[in-house]
């Protein structure tokens, strides 16, 4: 004999012969059990009506998101891992996506037509070509994380070709540029600039350095897009202006109330300064390809200018290779030591 049922409903019902009868039901208001009550038979049906009963969860491709990030109480380590600025790019994508495809069944996905639907989204952001781009991106990275889960057999974003063409890698600041920034820039955007300038690092990771990342020699960075660990040596000029400045803040980098900045407080007040002093084609990233080509010019070889800026070395060749520049050289710290002599 089995064990007894948990949830079963009995009903007794006298019948027209006088007599009593015992019914038995999956639950109160559920399909009625015909086998014996406790035994296997009995068991495997009511196993049965639950499944039946029990609704079926259909993955939707708002739900490969939803497992993509995670939740706000339980997010994904994965998607966590990637750098801030690109999980924000991906929850910005993501909700633009999830418009267009609400409640889209993952397996619809898989099927033909869905790259040409996929295409003619991307290519309704065709006026903004690296935003399209990015969203194409975005949504391709949730179909890859679905089939490393086993969820897709494949991403129809495969083979969709990308709108934009030129490379921010490609931009650099002029000798008049600089020096006009250098001369009208308030201190608290002047010290960026020069930290940029003189050490080929994001804007992002220039903002969040502390004074603990400076021994009064070099900073340390640790870069938020590859989690590269960077040792540079500070410039001669740098440390001229980082050694007299007060140490009882927490960051180096502080706007003009003495405060740590914001991403978007520091992009406005840097898109002002140079919208008023008409600085225009360039951005404050591209003091990172400044830096390449400034440093390629001294003799510095593509590798050890690649070990400071924390690029790639086939991404600092394509900046020399745009402005044909020359490489050689050695060393991590002889990369500042020569910036010296060549002011």
């Amino acid at each position: 004999m089995l064990v007894k049922i948990k949830g079963i409903h009995k009903v007794k019902r006298k019948l027209a012969d006088g007599t009593t009868g015992v019914y038995y039901y999956a639950w109160r208001g559920g399909p009625r059990m015909m086998s014996a009550p406790r035994t296997e038979a009995f068991a495997l049906e009511y196993a049965k009506h639950k499944a039946a009963a029990t609704p079926q969860i259909v993955e939707t491709l708002s739900s490969l998101i939803d497992r993509f990030t995670g939740s706000d109480s339980e997010p994904n380590p994965d998607f966590m891992a990637l750098a801030e600025t690109t999980r924000a790019d991906h929850k910005y994508a993501f909700r633009l996506i999830r418009d267009k495809w609400p409640n889209l069944p993952a397996k619809l996905t898989q099927q033909k037509g869905m790259k040409a639907d996929i295409r003619k989204w991307h290519r309704s952001f065709a006026a903004n070509p690296r935003k399209a781009d990015k969203l194409l991106f975005s949504l391709s990275k949730v179909f890859s994380y679905a089939i490393a889960g086993e969820l897709l057999d494949k991403n129809p974003c495969t083979g969709i070709d990308r709108l934009y063409t030129g490379s921010r890698r490609e931009a650099v600041w002029t000798k008049a540029q600089i020096d006009l920034f250098r001369g009208k820039a308030p201190a608290h955007l002047r010290l960026a600039f020069e930290m940029a300038l003189l050490t080929g690092q994001r804007q992002g990771d220039l903002l969040a350095l502390s004074w603990k990342d400076y021994d009064g020699l070099h900073l340390r960075f640790r870069q938020s897009k590859t989690d590269k660990k960077l040792k540079v040596r500070v410039h001669s000029s740098l440390k001229a202006m980082l050694d007299p400045m007060p140490k009882d803040k927490l960051r180096i980098l502080l706007n003009s109330r003495g405060r740590p900045w914001t991403k978007d407080g520091f992009k406005t007040s840097w898109g002002k300064l140079c919208d008023k002093l008409k600085i225009e084609s360039v951005t404050f990233h591209d003091l990172r390809g400044t830096f390449i080509t400034e440093r390629a010019r001294e003799g510095s070889s593509v590798e050890n200018i690649a070990k400071i800026s924390g690029h790639s070395t086939s991404e600092v060749k394509t900046v020399l290779e745009k402005h044909y520049l020359a490489d050689d050289q050695d060393m991590s710290d002889a990369v500042i030591l020569r910036m010296e002599r060549n002011p």
